[in-house]
């Protein structure tokens, strides 16, 4: 269900915005509801994401576990090697 909402735009940003609307071919209401879409879902991505942070160090402060440095270098080098070897299989 859409509910329409009246947001104050000022002018000079009004005219900017229904140049790159024409250009995209939408109305000014279209491509603020776009933006306004992908930043709340980008807001929504960070917020899921520090929670998920938190989440991990809660769990290392209980339990002390974590990776060694030197195993994180061994498999960050073993994605290296296969995101390689499939962009070379790609070519």
């Amino acid at each position: 269900m859409s509910i329409k909402e009246t947001v104050s735009i000022d002018g000079d940003l009004k005219k900017r915005l229904a140049v790159i609307a024409e250009r995209e071919g939408s109305t000014v209401s279209e491509l603020a509801e776009s933006v306004l879409r992908h930043h709340a879902e980008d807001v929504e991505r960070q917020e899921a994401e520090f929670a998920e942070d938190d989440r991990r160090w809660a769990k290392y402060l209980e339990t002390g576990e974590c990776i060694s440095f030197e195993d994180m270098i061994v498999e960050l080098q073993s994605l290296a090697d296969e995101a390689g070897r499939k962009a070379a299989g790609a070519a």
